[in-house]
């Protein structure tokens, strides 16, 4: 497998942004996102995690029956919306 560099992983990282804000404050899947980028689902999942850290994304563990166990959903919180409507 080739290793795939920062610049590439920082431009992925924008791309998943872009992404969740067209998406407005509709939560995506993890695979709605992979297949958007043309990447894997643990890949996409690394990228999701590490702007989780970040706090640029966060994931939605409850639904309306209950918490997510195996799929997981992501949005852009209201705070970071703000910031990006305002650039």
């Amino acid at each position: 497998m080739s290793k795939i560099s920062e610049k590439t992983k920082i431009l992925l990282k924008n791309d998943i942004m872009s992404i969740l804000h067209e998406a407005s404050l509709k939560p995506l899947y993890t695979i709605a996102i992979a297949d958007e980028l043309r990447r894997d689902n643990e890949f996409t999942l690394k990228l999701l995690l590490e702007l989780k850290d970040q706090n640029l994304v966060e994931e939605i563990k409850k639904g309306k029956r209950g918490d997510y166990l195996a799929r997981r959903k992501w949005r852009i919180p209201p705070k970071v919306r703000e910031r990006i409507d305002i650039i």
